[in-house]
């Protein structure tokens, strides 16, 4: 028995069979049940975003009208941008959402808000140690940006900070030139 045509009244012990309520009740469990099993299947695809092609991936950022999705970007931020597609939903226009979508497409960044660095009220900068960031991906990125942040706030810059390791030597030398004389009296008694 499959869930797309299920008998209901089968799943019932004997003595249930011949109750005309009971009947009635399968019945409508027979047609509802196939209905279900279909939008369940849905459900599925969310277990399998894993496995999804890059086609199906940007059907379904269509279909979820995920509007900061990129059909140009690598398959590993698609599938990120699939997975958090709700939760930046929810969250338009805050703080949350355009981080989220620097660490999507960055890989690690964040933000700093105008009272954190004295700028202008409403303004904000977005700091990412990314070095591969390029010219290109920079303005993507800003077109992205500008379809979840809040529509009142300013971008005052997108800043790149890299670390790295680096011998340092350092020495120092001391060389006195001046000259000390000492004098010797002998004193007489």
């Amino acid at each position: 028995m499959r869930l797309d045509n299920i008998e209901f009244i089968k799943l019932l012990p004997q003595f249930m069979r011949n109750d005309k309520a009971v009947q009635g009740l399968a019945a409508a469990v027979d047609k509802i049940v196939p209905t279900v099993a279909e939008k369940l299947k849905a459900v599925s695809t969310w277990d399998c975003i894993n496995k999804l092609s890059e086609a199906e991936l940007d059907a379904l950022a269509w279909e979820l009208n995920i509007y900061w999705y990129d059909f140009g970007a690598d398959i590993a931020i698609k599938r990120e941008l699939v997975k958090n597609s709700d939760m930046v939903h929810q969250s338009l226009g805050t703080k949350w959402a355009v981080e989220n979508i620097i660490k999507t497409y960055f890989g690690s960044g964040y933000i700093e808000e105008w009272f954190e660095y004295d700028g202008e009220p409403g303004h904000f900068r977005v700091y990412s140690s990314n070095p591969t960031v390029s010219n290109e991906r920079l303005l993507e990125f800003v077109a992205l940006l500008n379809k979840v942040k809040r529509a009142s706030a300013k971008l005052d810059g997108i800043f790149l900070t890299l670390t790295g390791e680096v011998i340092l030597s350092a020495g120092a030398a001391m060389h006195d030139t001046t000259i000390e004389r000492y004098e010797a009296k002998t004193a007489t008694i």
